[in-house]
């Protein structure tokens, strides 16, 4: 999986880049675009395709024993 930083603003504004959303960030120059088009539309079905197909965490040992099942 790519890892992706985006927001998906009322429908209709999609904000993504490699923004990290702390205040070092805002004080660097970090990538950030505003895309205004379409393009949420799809940010957000995806989105949602990947929340059906996810499972909770409710402590790190669940996702530790995950990643080791993964990795054989």
């Amino acid at each position: 999986m790519a890892h992706a930083k985006t927001m998906v603003i009322d429908g209709a504004a999609t904000l993504q880049g490699s923004y990290n959303w702390t205040r070092s960030a805002a004080e660097n120059s970090e990538d950030l675009n505003l895309i205004s088009s379409t393009v949420a539309g799809a940010y957000s079905a995806h989105w949602r395709q990947r929340l059906a197909v996810s499972a909770p965490y409710g402590v790190r040992e669940d996702w530790c024993r995950a990643s080791s099942a993964e990795a054989r």
